[in-house]
């Protein structure tokens, strides 16, 4: 019985996109590349992305570039190469742009 509650908890957290405490008052943009949705948030110019989805393992070397493009559309600014840090689920950078939020 404790196994299907632990079910269905994960599957209810798999589907969560909240940023991280640090960008949790920031700005949200939902964006769409190469077949993969991605929250993006942005607070000043740190910005972290989220994956949404199953990502094949014949994808993961290729979707942390995916999910800095992602972030680069959404926002309209550079990323900072040296600050990108994180996985294929969770992408942290901060942004090298004019104006900041």
């Amino acid at each position: 019985m404790t196994m299907r509650y632990l079910l269905l908890i994960m599957i209810a957290l798999s589907g969560c996109d909240s940023p991280s405490p640090a960008l949790h008052s920031g700005q949200s943009y939902e964006h769409q590349l190469e077949g993969y949705r991605f929250t993006v948030w942005r607070k000043g110019n740190s910005i972290e992305v989220i994956r949404h989805g199953y990502a094949p393992r014949a994808d993961q070397t290729r979707l942390k570039d995916v999910m800095a493009e992602a972030a680069i559309h959404a926002t309209g600014c550079a990323l900072v190469p040296q600050s990108i840090e994180g996985d294929t689920g969770v992408l942290r950078a901060r942004l090298a742009c004019a104006s900041a939020l």
